[in-house]
């Protein structure tokens, strides 16, 4: 009889565990570090906490994803300051898809997308929006992420349909709404308000609410914005829409995708259930409803 000596689904690696224990003493430290600012040096706990807010998380890249790109033509992207870095699997004669990822990601985690657009004659185009991967830069926001995929669609001009994680769910419905010629969009665990994650994100830290509003009305008189104008309900259009967002999501509660499903006419919802916020990526049941969906089949 054969032995399965490799550990159970449900058992972390070495590797799991070391990385769970290092993102608890940083977060250890974080929360400590703002509840002595906030106390001794509130001016600074704001500085701080401005800069956490506009930093993504960088992460090395993995060998498939790199392996990934080697298939792949390089489209730089004008973008001021600077280029983005975007890549096209495919025929550029054939419609385009666009790949959108979220905070902190890299157009290649939603690479497990590709292959199946592909066999149905798509050309796919997925990039890295500033301050992530290859794009780099210093900062990044929401109105940087929505700003690199405008850069791309102009940059493509006809684009058939977006795919879009998280941020990029949230940015591809802003584009969406603005751009009637884009015949449909995916949005995978779509946040619906920017004042929620932020309050997401405070609770996280145990930034009290004063520290946490104040971060608020220094970004929006930076970026010229109020966060308001990012509500889900701020971008419709007339497009069919898919909204896939698990019920376990603990980054983005499942009620934010059904927010952005209510406010399209022509808007349906799946959920999943166990998939978390990252997993729902490589599923291939969402991978193949989200296929079928910009393909024109219903999923």
């Amino acid at each position: 009889m054969e032995l399965n000596l490799k550990p159970a689904f449900f058992w972390p690696t070495n590797r799991t565990i070391v990385r769970t224990f290092k993102f608890s003493i940083k977060l250890f430290w974080q929360r400590a570090i703002f509840r002595v600012l906030s106390q001794a040096a509130p001016r600074h706990a704001v500085e701080r906490a401005i800069r956490v807010m506009l930093t993504p998380p960088r992460h090395p890249f993995s060998d498939a994803e790199l392996a990934v790109l080697e298939e792949a033509s390089l489209v730089p992207v004008p973008l001021i300051p600077g280029r983005l870095i975007a890549w096209r699997w495919g025929r550029a004669a054939d419609p385009a898809v666009v790949l959108v990822h979220g905070w902190g990601g890299r157009g290649t985690q939603l690479r497990s997308f590709i292959e199946p657009l592909l066999a149905r004659g798509f050309c796919v185009v997925a990039y890295d929006a500033p301050g992530h991967g290859m794009t780099g830069g210093a900062e990044s926001s929401l109105p940087h992420v929505l700003q690199g995929l405008n850069a791309v669609l102009d940059h493509l001009g006809a684009v058939h349909a977006i795919v879009g994680h998280s941020l990029g769910g949230a940015v591809a419905a802003m584009a969406l709404a603005r751009r009637p010629a884009i015949k449909r969009a995916v949005l995978i665990a779509p946040p619906a308000s920017l004042a929620d994650s932020s309050r997401r994100l405070a609770a996280a830290l145990q930034w009290p609410e004063a520290l946490r509003a104040a971060v608020q009305r220094r970004i929006e008189y930076r970026f010229g914005l109020n966060w308001s104008d990012f509500e889900a309900e701020r971008a419709s259009g007339a497009q069919p829409l898919l909204v896939i967002h698990d019920r376990q999501d603990r980054e983005v509660p499942i009620g934010e995708g059904h927010r952005h499903a209510r406010s399209w006419p022509r808007a349906r919802i799946l959920e999943t259930d166990g998939l978390g916020h990252r997993r729902v990526l490589e599923d291939p049941v969402v991978i193949a409803a989200s296929v079928d969906f910009v393909a024109g089949d219903r999923p």
